[in-house]
């Protein structure tokens, strides 16, 4: 068996100096990166430098952005209804309008988080025959099943939206009861 004319220390050096490779040639030691580059260029082809690291999919990404923007423009549309739009319509009251009647029967809530969750496809490029389904799935999960998620986090409802409103989704929670 051959040995290396240089010593442990020395081979140290030369590593911590960056002027070598991880490679070794046997019976000689570390390899420089004249010799990597002639064994590459003999070898005919390119070696790639391999990733321990998990890559998140792309594809993936997208569309549980897609589920995530549905199931969020119901709960922003929510808390728009209640912080602005009763605000509104109790300023109108003092002024002697009824804002009741002037939007009729119309859902406000349900209509604000379609208009959100239009908006979001467009500005997080959602559009695509995948993603619209996803966002489609979260916005009706998040509306038929709000109760639930109330729930799972009354605090953080707590902060945003009235105590009578919060009692009555917990009380019309269906999963987690």
């Amino acid at each position: 068996m051959a040995v290396s004319s240089t010593t442990f220390a020395q081979r140290m050096e030369t590593i911590k100096s960056g002027k070598t490779t991880s490679w070794t040639v046997p019976g000689q030691g570390l390899a420089s990166a004249s010799d990597e580059r002639s064994f590459l260029r003999k070898s005919g082809h390119k070696m790639a430098a391999r990733s321990t690291h998990k890559r998140i999919n792309p594809f993936m990404f997208l569309l549980a952005l897609a589920l995530v923007a549905g199931a969020v423009s119901v709960i922003a549309a929510r808390w728009i209804d209640f912080t602005y739009l009763d605000t509104a319509l109790a300023y109108a009251a003092a002024k002697g309008v009824d804002g009741a009647s002037i939007i009729g029967s119309v859902p406000t809530p349900i209509s604000l988080a379609v208009v959100i969750s239009i908006v979001a496809m467009f500005v997080l490029r959602l559009g695509s025959k995948q993603t619209v389904p996803l966002q489609i799935v979260g916005f009706l999960r998040a509306l038929l099943f709000e109760g639930d998620l109330v729930v799972l986090a009354p605090e953080v409802y707590a902060r945003f939206y009235p105590q009578s409103w919060i009692a009555d989704m917990m009380a019309s929670a269906s999963l987690l009861t």
